[in-house]
């Protein structure tokens, strides 16, 4: 299988993969709420259960324990035949005697009767308030004759509330009796709705008191609260129930406090897992993301080497050509004259050397790549090293059409390997030779320490050819890299010898970097060599 295919089949694996872990994320998320709200449900319905109950005893509680003892007190009060007056203080006697303890929270109490129309009134009301409660418990009953339960009605805003029963007194004759109370005294019957009785079965509360599993409110029609078991948040939403339509038109709200969700649902209620989910699906995006851009990068790598190959072939070749062709007219003895036996000679000596250089390029490099390089560190005369390798590349240069330019201090002994920077070198001398024009002079120097930070003796090499633009003057030393202008062009090169270049140099304790030169009518690039001085190399 080829390159490209393989790659195809890589990436429609991992997008594979990718979607299914979507896919797994999505049904591990969906089965963790499916969990969750069932686990809701189940807390909501136990709730829902407990409100019942709890109106089941409010309404025993308010009903019998409050409002209807409120009305016997006024029957009490009048006496066995109902002649006596309504009087406060006869209405504080039967209160005590009937042990009503609403007593204090009312503020009015009236007698009615409908036939005669007479009306007792005993109580420190506002004449507003009295005209309201007996035109409301006189309406009520005119409108359900029949009905003689005991009805509770809040003032408009919630101020108090209306307590009226519809009273036989034999011979088909009825009286109308009532109160007005505060919304305080609702508050102790129920207290007691939601102390005494437990509003679920023991298998669910396990024995515990109600109020440390749920959280009860009661709101009169205005939203105003009547009754409150603790002022702590309920988990979730609380649900709501109507009490009985004779208390007002009242409103419980039920929630299950947090710390008993638990103990509600088997096994506890789900957490949940989406930071898991997230958390893996992330995870595996990354992973898919490095995997993608790894394998582009190993695309790229690929293209470059390949590149590499066909680059160094062809300049291996063409030494190699060289070599054997002019060997050959050596051999068969086509020469005519000793120039020309000179010349082919010289020719072969020169296509070695270049062949020498290649081939010491890579080596370089691939020890580079393994980091492998083994350099033998020694001190030297570094301007001596530069002067021989600026002569040795000085037929490369004629053949090229180029002049080199020697500026040297010889006597600057530096720590390095020989042969490493002689190869460095060469590879700028070469550079320098393919991107600059015919004709060019190029400028070899080797100057000492200037001043500065950290001052190093130099080793430059500077062209006329086009420079390096600002931008680029970091990549061109990475390994198999093109600059943007020079992809289209005919130049040829391994794209390596930058790279060897830094390699070895920053592997001997030295440095590289390349600016603008100063050459016309091209901007020029120098490419600089530090190197330690002897000495000073840390070991």
């Amino acid at each position: 299988m080829t390159t490209r295919p393989r790659r195809l089949v890589t990436v429609t694996l991992l997008g594979l993969t990718g979607a299914l872990t979507a896919v797994l994320g999505y049904e591990a998320w969906d089965g963790s709420r499916s969990s969750v709200q069932l686990a809701e449900e189940i807390v909501r319905d136990h709730a829902l259960f407990a409100a019942s109950n709890f109106a089941i005893e409010a309404r025993g509680e308010v009903t019998f324990e409050l409002l209807e003892e409120g009305i016997e007190v006024i029957e009490w009060s009048l006496g066995r035949r109902g002649d006596r007056p309504l009087t406060m203080g006869g209405l504080r006697g039967a209160a005590r005697a009937q042990r009503w303890d609403g007593m204090d929270q009312a503020s009015l109490f009236f007698r009615l009767d409908p036939a005669e129309g007479d009306v007792s009134v005993a109580g420190a009301a506002d004449s507003a308030e009295v005209a309201w409660a007996l035109n409301e418990a006189r309406e009520h009953s005119r409108r359900n004759p029949d009905d003689d339960d005991v009805r509770a009605l809040f003032a408009p805003g919630g101020s108090s509330v209306l307590v009226h029963q519809l009273s036989y007194e034999g011979r088909g004759e009825y009286a109308l009796q009532g109160m007005i109370l505060s919304p305080k005294a609702f508050g102790p019957a129920f207290e007691r709705a939601f102390r005494d009785e437990p509003l679920l079965p023991e298998a669910f509360s396990g024995g515990r008191p109600n109020g440390d599993i749920f959280v009860a409110r009661v709101l009169d029609p205005y939203g105003n609260v009547v009754y409150e078991s603790s002022s702590d948040a309920p988990s979730g939403s609380a649900v709501r129930h109507d009490l009985d339509e004779s208390l007002g038109g009242m409103v419980l709200e039920l929630g299950v406090r947090a710390e008993a969700v638990d103990q509600l649902v088997s096994g506890g209620v789900p957490r949940s897992r989406m930071p898991y989910i997230v958390a893996l699906l992330l995870l595996t995006s990354g992973l898919l993301a490095t995997a993608v851009w790894q394998l582009r990068r190993e695309a790229e790598l690929a293209d470059l080497r390949e590149d590499f190959v066909s680059s160094i072939s062809h300049q291996l070749r063409t030494p190699l050509t060289q070599i054997r062709m002019f060997g050959e007219t050596l051999m068969l003895g086509r020469v005519r004259t000793e120039e020309e036996r000179s010349r082919a000679t010289e020719i072969i000596v020169d296509e070695a050397n270049r062949l020498t250089h290649q081939v010491e390029n890579v080596l370089l490099f691939s020890r580079g790549e393994r980091d492998a390089l083994n350099l033998n560190l020694v001190e030297a005369d570094v301007g001596a090293l530069v002067e021989r390798v600026a002569e040795s590349f000085e037929p490369l240069a004629r053949a090229a059409d180029v002049t080199i330019e020697q500026r040297i201090e010889t006597g600057i002994a530096c720590t390095l390997d020989v042969e490493a920077t002689h190869q460095a070198v060469l590879n700028l001398l070469d550079n320098a030779v393919k991107y600059g024009p015919a004709g060019q002079t190029i400028v070899v120097g080797v100057e000492r320490a200037r001043g500065g930070e950290d001052p190093l003796p130099t080793i430059r090499v500077e062209d006329e050819g086009p420079g390096v633009p600002p931008a680029q003057r970091d990549r061109v030393w990475d390994a198999y890299v093109r600059l943007d202008r020079d992809r289209a062009s005919a130049t040829a090169g391994s794209g390596i010898g930058l790279a060897v270049v830094r390699r070895v140099i920053e592997a001997q304790g030295g440095r590289v970097r390349v600016e603008r030169g100063e050459t016309t009518p091209n901007p020029g690039a120098r490419f600089i060599i530090e190197l330690p001085l002897a000495g000073t190399r840390e070991a």
